[in-house]
């Protein structure tokens, strides 16, 4: 479980078609007023685990912990968080609830996704990513637009082979912590499954740098559950093909397909599509649309005919 403790910026919740409210909200999650050396309570199912924040306000708690026997409400776990120091000027804790999600005895694979012009227009390839930048100060989670066919596709992957799975997913993205509400707002707008979100730190000493945040994230969800096979999706855009190749090697026989989505056929894009021919045995794939996963994952028993 990961968190953060930070100063309330006060951000605003909610839909709102003003682009200056936008602005100042974007502004407030970039600007942020970390509390390093905070000390933080987490409970849940009756056991408790104490842990400090870093120089950038990070906690994690990372530990062995006895699963509860009762199943939790749609595979998610309330936690109890409580802010143990600094209190408030009246000496009252500050509490907020945590989750923590607990993947079905039902799986029979996850699905590892990226976001970024995978599941989310962002337009990473424009010009100098102007069209980026300009989505992400100028636009909130409800003006945000989903690429075509992936909610569909996604309920159909949680659903599995037979149309009775509880696959799990879980969002992987190079994305900064500092937008976390944002997407979690996005998902819950657009009804996309909702699954763990990993994001990365923009701060001085980042946890999760740009190089290494995606592959260890991986390698940590599959050494997680051992026995759990998984897809993974991404893009042409920047290096997804690259970690996901590098993944399927050092775990044979536990991916079952890597969706590449081809987007501007730009150097990168061909650098891409050449890397997955000569990898021929990794299950690779560069597909332009939904459809054509969702053709290939009903060839290979991934979905489900309705």
């Amino acid at each position: 479980m990961k968190g953060r403790v930070l100063e309330d910026e006060n951000i605003f919740k909610g839909k709102t078609d003003s682009q200056i409210q936008n602005i100042i909200n974007s502004f407030k999650r970039f600007e942020t007023d970390e509390i390093p050396n905070a000390d933080v309570r987490i409970t849940c199912a009756k056991q408790s685990f104490e842990c400090q924040t870093d120089e950038e306000g990070y906690f994690v708690l990372d530990k062995k912990w006895k699963a509860p026997a009762k199943k939790s409400t749609n595979n998610w776990l309330d936690v109890k968080v409580e802010l143990l120091f600094p209190t408030k000027e009246n000496n009252k804790r500050i509490k907020a609830k945590g989750e923590i999600y607990l993947p079905s005895k039902n799986a029979d694979y996850g699905i590892i996704t990226d976001i970024d012009d995978t599941i989310l227009q962002t337009h990473v390839t424009s010009l100098f990513k102007l069209r980026m930048l300009y989505a992400t100060m100028f636009k909130n989670a409800h003006q945000r637009l989903p690429m075509e066919g992936m909610v569909k596709l996604f309920k159909a992957f949680v659903e599995g082979g037979d149309g009775k799975r509880e696959n799990p997913i879980f969002y992987l993205s190079h994305s900064p912590w500092n937008i976390y509400d944002l997407l979690v707002e996005f998902l819950s707008v657009q009804k996309f499954p909702k699954g763990p979100l990993l994001l990365r730190d923009f701060g001085i000493t980042p946890s999760g740098n740009y190089a290494d945040h995606k592959n260890s994230s991986i390698n940590h969800i599959l050494k997680t559950y051992p026995k759990l096979p998984f897809i993974l999706l991404g893009d042409s855009a920047e290096k997804d093909a690259d970690f996901y190749i590098e993944v399927a090697k050092k775990f044979p026989d536990r991916i079952k397909a890597i969706y590449i989505r081809q987007t501007r056929d730009n150097k990168n894009a061909r650098r891409i599509k050449k890397l997955i021919q000569k990898n021929t045995q990794v299950p690779a794939i560069l597909i332009n649309s939904s459809k054509d996963i969702q053709e290939h994952g009903l060839e290979n028993g991934i979905l489900y005919r309705k």
